[in-house]
């Protein structure tokens, strides 16, 4: 805390436009909202600040180094006394300061095509008959009113918002939801009442600047010894976030565009369920709110019968706006993903279309209502409706993700077997391909053992696999030929003798492959990638059956827990169990999968079986795996004489033999040159339409 010194008089301060530095006004609206706070900032005109008691001294840095004695309040309402009889009469450039003259007159200026330039100019003009420097004398108490008046009138024209709100009431605005003329005073009034509602934005945010700086700006990051860390900490301002219960906005649209730039539409599918997480875990804040639902067993929530949003919304309207942010952002990205996947026939929010859109449309419409209530300091009905409508609206769509959400994880454990049985020793068949391998015991390349690759065929005749070398580093090719670290070695002469020379340059280097054929020994399977698959599908699982499931009031929470409990337990056990087991195959090596085969096997049929029975569909076995040899030609049943498809064969084989002789009859007989016309005419005519019904 600061405390104000007394008897120091404020330094002078230009106004704002570009007055002479002789003279003090308040800032305007730009310079408060930027958070620089200046000696013209509000104190109490009415005791001079000897007298103020310690308890009664203000401590913000708007006050530092000023006297209530020294200075009047720019931005206060203030009256110019009536001078005595023997005073100095009043100049006739500035008795506009007081028979009520609006302010565009006073300074001569347009209100419709407004010049600040011309301002200044008027400032200048009449600020030689009120400056206290330019008197000659002593100022008395109407001339220092008369200053102020000025530089009021000046703060007040000079200022975009301030300028808006005097001439609005000065003139008023005709039409509907306008306002009538009130008059130069009022409008004064309501331009200064305005500038003091920001300087006080202003100096709160000053405060908050002035306690940042003593606590420093610089983030200096340790280690686990306590060492600090090299590199620079230092934060930039764009970095702190002060004022985050104000903000207009919460969304992270550029990162959410930034996101979505470029993805395709698998990428779209891929990235869908971590939408939908997104979307549960923040609606939730709202759903799991005292006056909106009450706890159930086994961690369910229940809705109300009467929802308390009015007491919600007087209560702590930031909260809910700023939940409301949190939510729209996550609707909006989940309506982006339906509407791209909307002709995709994998799209996993088929059906959810309406329901997202509905949300949003809400959320926005509410958004605007809270902004308005927390303006006037009061809610009304229709927030109470329309944010009724929009929690039915948030409910229904969270329990209808949410059960779909868990028959996704429940699919996702049933494919899981079939993308780690096949991979297992004693499969009864090859790899399947798309599996990632690394090369081990290749005698002719020796160069390749330890690369990984994928499996991109097999070859039945050769009874080898085709595996697609990954590429190196594009760093390491980029590289080039490394220098020494010393470059002080470069004029070192060469010590190595003629003969490392002639055996380095003999080497043949054999470049990398984009694919070779290898036999099945000489490949080893990496378990790395289902690991991840199965550490991935147990974190969903976990983080779905934390959440809260919704019940309903005629539904018995106990027994709902009851039936769920043990078997949502049991698949977690069972994924556990299999994503260790493959852990440790890919830590033991080439020896890995071996060990871990039979717990493998067990936990995933376990999980397959229980995932089924959660689906309420039948258990099945996984296919065989991919066979090494060429399967036969599929043989194609022949039916009995009595079916119908052998009638029409053989029926359409008597009209094709047909049609055969009647082409070979017609190229036999030829017509003679002196025949008939008539017969002639009529036998090619004949075999014509024969051979046309042959024809069809």
């Amino acid at each position: 805390a600061m405390s104000p010194p007394t008897g120091v008089p404020p330094p002078s301060m230009a106004p704002p436009g570009g007055p002479p530095p002789g003279t003090a006004v308040a800032p305007s609206s730009s310079s408060v909202s930027s958070g620089v706070g200046g000696p013209d900032l509000p104190q109490t005109p009415q005791k001079p600040a000897a007298s103020l008691k310690p308890e009664e001294t203000n401590d913000t840095l708007a006050e530092v180094g000023k006297a209530a004695k020294d200075y009047l309040d720019v931005l206060m309402p203030i009256a110019i006394p009536k001078e005595e009889e023997d005073s100095r009469p009043v100049p006739k450039q500035v008795q506009c300061l007081e028979d009520n003259t609006d302010l565009f007159k006073m300074f001569d200026v347009d209100m419709h095509r407004f010049d600040p330039k011309a301002v200044r100019k008027g400032y200048h003009r009449m600020v030689q008959f009120v400056h206290p420097d330019k008197l000659g004398r002593e100022s008395s108490t109407a001339d220092k009113a008369r200053f102020t008046k000025l530089k009021q009138a000046y703060t007040v024209l000079n200022d975009e918002q301030l300028r808006a709100v005097y001439r609005q009431f000065c003139f008023g605005i005709s039409g509907s939801g306008g306002c009538p003329a009130q008059g130069h005073e009022v409008a004064l009034a309501k331009a200064l009442e305005m500038g003091r509602d920001l300087r006080k934005m202003g100096e709160e945010r000053a405060i908050v600047l002035h306690k940042a700086a003593e606590t420093g700006w610089a983030v200096q990051q340790k280690d686990q010894d306590g060492r600090s860390l090299r590199g620079d900490g230092r934060k930039t301002g764009h970095k702190f976030n002060f004022f985050n219960d104000i903000s207009s906005s919460e969304d992270d649209e550029a990162e959410m565009e930034k996101e979505r730039r470029g993805m395709s539409i698998q990428k779209i599918v891929e990235k869908s369920p971590k939408y939908a997480d997104s979307f549960l875990d923040r609606v939730k804040l709202l759903l799991l709110d005292p006056r909106i639902s009450r706890p159930s067993a086994g961690g369910a929530f229940t809705i109300l019968d009467d929802l308390k949003v009015l007491d919600m919304l007087n209560d702590n309207p930031k909260t809910v706006q700023k939940n409301l942010r949190k939510v729209r952002s996550t609707v909006k990205q989940m309506n982006w993903a339906m509407t791209a996947l909307l002709q995709h026939k994998e799209s996993p929010w088929r059906g959810l279309e309406v329901k997202g859109s509905l949300a949003e449309h809400g959320i926005t419409k509410l958004l605007g209502l809270i902004k308005s209530g927390i303006a006037f300091g009061k809610f009304s009905e229709t927030h109470e409706e329309d944010l009724l409508k929009l929690f039915d609206t948030l409910h229904r769509l969270y329990m209808d993700i949410f059960e779909r959400r868990g028959q996704e994880l429940l699919k996702g454990a049933i494919q899981a077997e079939l993308a780690v049985v096949y991979l297992l020793p004693e499969s009864g068949g090859r790899l399947p391909d798309g599996t990632r391998v690394m090369l081990q015991d290749l005698a002719s390349r020796p160069d390749l053992n330890g690369r990984g690759g994928v499996i991109r065929a097999w070859d039945y005749a050769l009874q080898r696999y085709s595996v697609e070398l990954e590429k190196d580093d594009a760093k390491r090719n980029s590289s080039g030929p490394q220098l020494p670290s010393n470059p002080d070695l470069l004029a070192l002469d060469d010590v190595d003798s003629d003969d490392e020379l002639q055996q380095e340059t003999s080497k043949v280097e054999l470049s990398i492959p984009k694919k070779i054929m290898v036999m099945p020994k000489n490949v080893l399977v990496d378990l790395e990638p289902p690991r991840k698959r199965l550490e991935e599908l147990v974190r969903n699982w976990n983080a779905w059956r934390g959440r809260p499931r919704s019940v309903s009031a005629s539904q018995d929470a106990e027994a709902v827990a009851a039936a769920l409990g043990p078997p949502l337990e049991s698949m977690a056990s069972y994924l556990q169990e299999a994503a260790s087991a493959v852990g440790t195959g890919s830590t033991c090596g080439r020896d890995g999968a071996d060990l871990i085969e039979f717990e493998c096997r067990e936990a995933l049929q376990g999980a397959r079986n229980l995932a089924a029975k959660l689906l309420g569909e039948t258990p099945e076995e996984p296919p065989p795996a991919p066979p090494m040899n060429e399967p036969p030609p599929a043989l194609v049943p022949v039916a009995g004489s009595g079916c119908e498809v052998s009638q029409a064969l053989k029926e359409a084989a008597e009209v094709a033999a047909a049609s055969i002789e009647l082409r070979q009859k017609k190229e036999v007989v030829p017509v003679a040159a002196g025949s008939a016309p008539g017969r002639g005419q009529g036998g090619v005519a004949v075999i014509r339409q024969v051979s046309r019904e042959s024809d069809v």
